[in-house]
């Protein structure tokens, strides 16, 4: 009984031996199973997805009914060591930040569609081809054909204005009767008109003609050269100009001419024969002080001491001027392949007035140079002006410049009248004007008509008011001529002189002695004698 009793302790206590790992080993196995079922909330993709071995979760899984069958397994340890390997619980709220499926809805190209479903056409027609169309100041696309076709959502946001633009062309807007239904096609007509140029008004210009004799001289504006007579310069602003023609074989002519507005002003210079020998001479030009301008012949400016001139055999007329100093004028004989020196030591230039009457608040230039402002009673006095010829021009708000040449005497009161011409509105009437042609033998004298100096012999003073003026011509080594002739309007008024050569003063001869002193120097003679003798 006893030994019975032992075998079966035995028993009991080798099953528990047995049992107890298989349970202990049950309770391991269980424990991952909970632990998986939990994540089973999840979309069971993401479950089997991470799982290396699915074959075995099933195996796991299956005999949690029946914990009995365990004891079969031959490999309990190899259970527990592929459950921790087990990465599905940390895997899947890895995997669900990195679904595409939200990043993919911004990315749909629904909005492509029109917005409101159904597609209509506005049709818009223009005269016009390249004209831009804008709805709702939105750029659509531009006019070919004379029609462009937008398409538009039929219940989108409505088409308010409609407008179309090119440029030179006026622009339209207009709106959109209504919206098209599906498929339809709503026409606009728009109509665009080409701007008219805005015209330019008519520049207050005048012209000179030049017409020389003989024909086809050079001709000169100012020293330019314009081209050959005859012609006709164009576009003049009104004011003085200085004329010039020249060909070879004949001598130069210079002349001041004035423009006025609307009208043609005339130059016919008659050029005199003047072979010209093929050598010429130089004259090397100084002064004391430098720098003063050097004029040839008349109003030919050729530059500034100290200069040489190359100039043809003959006499020359040379004019030395500088501000401050009075005007040297001299004459000078070239002769071909020769040189010469001219030293000038110019004086001091003794001052004179020049008075202008003009419109009130006229500004007054000399030699470029402002001067002053004309008063409201018209006039301006300008005190110590140096002796000589100077550049004066007088302009004022709405009225063409006064341009002149004057020559101003030194301790006299020049009086100048520059009468403005108004530049604004319709040309009021034109005052009647004639001319003055001086010419003399010989050429290159100067010419003052009315106390004005005026030019150079052979020379045209144009716009003279009709009526008697005062005419003194001068010229180194000849006595003045002076005279008073009559313009008359729309003709020219001839002045021609020879000059004389002014005469040369001879010596007063003693007067013969008269008979008593000639008695006396012989008794005087004849008592010395006698003297003499008796000494003796």
């Amino acid at each position: 009984m006893k030994k019975k009793l032992l075998v079966l302790v035995l028993v009991l206590a080798l099953c528990l031996i047995v049992l107890f790992p298989i349970v202990a080993g049950d309770s391991d196995i269980n424990e991952p199973v909970i632990t998986t079922t939990e994540p089973t909330e999840e979309p069971t993709p993401y479950i089997t997805a991470p799982t290396e071995e699915p074959t075995e979760i099933p195996t796991i899984t299956a005999p949690t009914e029946e914990p009995t069958e365990w004891p079969t397994v031959t490999e309990p340890t190899e259970e527990p060591t592929e459950i921790p390997t087990v990465t599905a619980p940390t895997e899947e709220p890895t995997g669900l930040p990195t679904v595409t499926e939200p990043t993919e809805l911004p990315t749909v190209t629904q909005p492509t569609t029109m917005v409101g479903g159904d597609t209509g056409y506005v049709d818009v027609y223009c005269n016009a081809d390249g004209a831009t169309v804008y709805f709702n100041g939105n750029v659509k696309g531009t006019i070919a054909g004379g029609l462009l076709s937008v398409p538009v959502s039929t219940t989108g946001t409505p088409v308010s204005t409609i407008t179309v633009t090119k440029s030179g062309y006026t622009s339209w807007s207009g709106s959109l009767a209504n919206m098209p239904e599906q498929d339809e096609h709503v026409a606009v007509y728009a109509t665009i008109t080409p701007v008219a140029p805005t015209p330019t008004p008519p520049l207050m210009t005048g012209a000179i003609y030049a017409q020389s004799s003989p024909y086809g001289a050079a001709i000169y504006l100012n020293g330019n050269f314009q081209g050959y007579a005859p012609l006709t310069l164009p576009n003049l602003v009104p004011g003085t100009y200085t004329m010039r023609a020249t060909m070879d074989g004949f001598t130069p002519d210079s002349t001041v001419i004035t423009v006025n507005f609307g009208q043609t002003s005339g130059y016919y210079p008659s050029l005199s024969s003047s072979p010209q020998p093929h050598e010429t001479g130089t004259v090397y030009v100084t002064s004391n002080p430098s720098h003063a301008l050097v004029y040839v012949d008349g109003d030919n400016y050729y530059g500034k001491t100290p200069l040489t001139l190359t100039l043809y055999p003959g006499s020359h007329q040379v004019e030395l001027s500088l501000a401050g100093y009075n005007d040297y004028t001299t004459y000078v004989g070239v002769t071909g392949g020769q040189s010469q020196d001219l030293p000038v030591t110019l004086s001091t230039g003794i001052y004179g007035t020049v008075t202008f009457a003009s419109v009130p608040g006229a500004t007054v230039y000399m030699d470029s140079n402002a001067m002053g402002t004309v008063d409201s009673a018209g006039s301006l006095v300008l005190s110590s002006v140096p002796s000589g010829k100077h550049l004066f021009k007088v302009t004022a708000p709405g009225y063409y410049d006064w341009l002149n040449t004057i020559y101003v005497q030194a301790g006299i009161v020049t009086a100048i009248p520059a009468t403005l011409t108004s530049s604004g509105g319709a040309p009021g009437p034109v005052q009647p004007t004639g001319s003055l042609a001086v010419s003399t033998v010989p050429q290159n004298a100067e010419v003052w008509v009315d106390g004005l100096f005026r030019g150079f012999t052979p020379v045209t003073v144009d716009t003279m008011v009709p009526g008697q003026h005062s005419v003194r011509i001068s010229s180194d080594g000849y006595l003045d001529y002076t005279t008073t002739t009559t313009v008359i309007s729309g003709q020219t008024a001839p002045v021609a002189a020879t000059l004389t050569v002014a005469p040369t003063p001879t010596p007063t001869s003693s007067p013969a002695p008269g008979p008593v002193l000639v008695i006396g120097v012989l008794a005087a003679v004849f008592g010395s004698s006698i003297f003499m003798r008796r000494r003796s």
